[in-house]
C-alpha cells in the first residue's frame, strides 16, 4: 500500500477500513514495514510483536467481515509503553534489572496479565505493534536509556525526544503506529509529546487506572495517550472509559465553539525564563485563540509564581519510588543507570515521618485547584521553557523543564501539549492548556479548535 494513501489519524483509517478500503492486516503490515526499517536508527520500541499484531489484525478483519464491530479502536495499531504489563510479553520497564544475564540472577520480566488499560484497549479493538522504549524507571525527562540505547528525535536526532515516554512519542512522530501509551509522573508524557513535536494528554489523576503499571510515585502517576492528531485522544479516552460510570459525556466528536472561554495567562509565571522563540510561539498561539473567540484574562497565582514546593513534591516522590524498589537498590545498587541511583540515594534518605508531613502539605495544596480556576476556564502556558536540547545536554537543563509541569502534576490536573509551532532548527514547540479535575472535554475543545485553525 503506498505510505500516500495510508490514514494520519484514527478517525481516517476508522473511515477507510468501515468502507473496506483497508483493513487491519495491511495497515498493521505497514507499520512493522515502519519499523523494520527507522527502528535500527530511531530506537523507538525496545520489543516489537509482529506474529502477534498480525494475528490479531487477522482475527479483527474476520470480526468486521462478519458485521462484528468493537468500537472505534476497531483494528487500530497502538504502542505500549514498557513500564506497562502486557500478558506474557516481556515488560522491562527500560532497566537492566528485568533484563536476563548469563549468570541468570536476573531474569526477563513477563507478567502473567494485561494491565487494566491495556485490557480496555484490547477489548476495543486495538492491535498493539510493540513495547516502547523509556527512561529507566520512567526516571528522567531526557529519554535517554544507557541500557537499551537513547530514543532518537525525530526532527534532529542529536537531539532529545524528551522522556520518559519517549519510544511511544517518537513512535507517533515518525508515524510508526496511530496512538502510543504513555505515562506522566511530572511531565513524561507532554515533554516528549512537545520535543517531538505531537499531541499528548496527561488525564486527571485517577482518572483512568494504574492498575499493572510498575510505579514510579503512586501519588503522582498517571497513564495517558500520544497521538498526531486532538481528536484522536478523544476518541482514546471514549474507548477506556465507557460504557462505565464517570462525570464525562463521551467526547468524540470534538465541538469546535470556543466563544467566550476564559483562558488565562499567569502574570510572572506563563512567560518566565523561557527562550524566545517558544515566547513568540506561545504569543501567537494566544492571539489565534482570541481570534477564534476565547477571552484571554491575565491573572495573578501566588502559587504558581512563588509558593509551589518543588521540595515537596521531590520528597513524596523520591520516597515513593525508593519504597518500591528498596530491597533491589539495597542488594545490588550498581545494577541501576545513574538517575536511578541518585534518586534512589535521595529517597533512601527520606524519613516516613518527613513523607507524612509532605504528604501533609500536598494535601492542603489541593485548595489551589480551585483558586486557579476562579476567574478562568483553561490555563496556558508553554510545555517546556525551550525546545529539545541535544541529548547529551547537562542534567540541570532537563530539571529546567519541570517547571510547567510539576505543579499542575501535584495537584493532579489534566493537561495537553500540542504542537503551536518550530524553533528556526525546526525543532517542535509545545502549548500546554491545563484544566480542573475532570474538564477533558473542555481542553481538548480548546485544543481542537485551535488545531484546525493551525494546520
Amino acid at each position: 500500500m503506498e505510505a500516500d494513501s495510508i490514514p494520519k489519524t484514527i478517525a481516517q483509517a476508522n473511515q477507510q477500513m468501515r468502507s473496506g478500503l483497508l483493513t487491519s492486516k495491511t495497515l498493521v503490515e505497514h507499520y512493522l514495514e515502519g519499523i523494520q526499517k527507522l527502528n535500527p536508527t530511531l530506537n523507538a520500541f525496545i520489543t516489537v510483536l509482529e506474529k502477534e499484531a498480525l494475528e490479531t489484525a487477522h482475527k479483527l478483519d474476520f470480526e468486521r467481515s462478519n458485521g462484528q464491530e468493537r468500537g472505534l479502536m476497531h483494528g487500530i495499531p497502538v504502542a505500549i509503553k514498557d513500564n506497562i504489563d502486557t500478558a506474557e510479553v516481556k515488560t522491562t520497564v527500560g532497566s537492566q534489572l528485568f533484563c536476563e544475564l548469563t549468570n541468570q540472577r536476573w531474569r526477563d520480566r513477563i507478567p502473567l496479565s494485561d494491565s487494566l488499560i491495556v485490557q480496555k484497549l484490547k477489548a476495543a479493538g486495538a492491535v498493539i505493534l510493540g513495547k516502547t522504549n523509556l527512561s529507566e524507571f520512567a526516571a528522567d525527562l531526557s529519554g535517554n536509556n544507557l541500557f537499551y540505547g537513547h530514543t532518537c528525535n525525530v526532527w534532529n536526532h542529536d537531539h532529545s525526544s524528551g522522556g520518559s515516554s519517549s519510544g511511544s512519542a517518537t513512535a507517533i512522530a515518525a508515524h510508526l503506529c496511530l496512538a502510543g501509551i504513555g505515562t506522566d509522573t511530572g511531565g513524561s508524557i507532554r515533554v516528549p509529546a512537545s520535543w517531538s513535536g505531537v499531541v499528548g494528554l496527561r488525564p486527571t489523576y485517577g482518572l483512568l487506572s494504574n492498575e499493572g503499571i510498575f510505579p514510579r510515585a503512586p501519588s503522582f502517576d498517571t497513564v495517558g495517550f500520544l497521538t498526531n492528531c486532538v481528536e484522536d485522544i478523544a476518541i482514546l479516552l471514549d474507548a477506556v472509559l465507557f460504557p462505565i460510570s464517570t462525570n464525562l459525556k463521551q467526547l468524540y466528536p470534538l465541538p469546535t465553539n470556543i466563544n467566550g472561554l476564559k483562558l488565562g495567562i499567569i502574570s510572572n509565571y506563563t512567560f518566565r525564563g523561557i527562550e524566545g522563540e517558544v515566547a513568540k510561539a506561545i504569543y501567537n498561539a494566544i492571539s489565534i485563540l482570541k481570534q477564534l473567540g476565547a477571552e484571554i484574562v491575565t491573572i495573578n497565582s501566588s502559587f504558581l509564581e512563588k509558593e509551589f514546593d518543588e521540595v515537596t513534591y521531590s520528597t513524596i516522590a523520591l520516597y515513593e519510588f525508593h519504597q518500591v524498589l528498596q530491597a533491589e537498590y539495597a542488594t545490588n545498587p550498581n545494577i541501576f543507570g545513574s538517575k536511578v541511583q541518585s534518586d534512589l540515594s535521595k529517597g533512601v534518605k527520606i524519613s516516613r515521618d518527613s513523607y507524612k508531613k509532605a504528604k501533609d502539605k500536598w494535601e492542603k495544596c489541593f485548595l489551589q485547584r480551585q483558586k486557579l480556576f476562579q476567574q478562568v476556564d483553561i490555563l496556558v502556558t508553554p510545555t517546556t521553557p525551550m525546545v529539545a536540547p541535544l541529548i547529551d545536554a547537562d542534567a540541570k537543563i532537563y530539571q529546567l523543564n519541570r517547571r510547567f509541569m510539576l505543579p499542575f502534576s501535584f495537584m493532579g490536573l489534566p493537561a495537553i501539549s500540542l504542537p503551536c509551532g518550530r524553533s528556526s532548527q525546526g525543532l517542535p514547540i509545545g502549548l500546554q492548556l491545563v484544566g480542573n479535575s475532570y474538564t477533558e472535554a473542555l481542553i481538548l475543545r480548546v485544543a481542537f479548535t485551535f488545531q484546525l485553525a493551525t494546520k
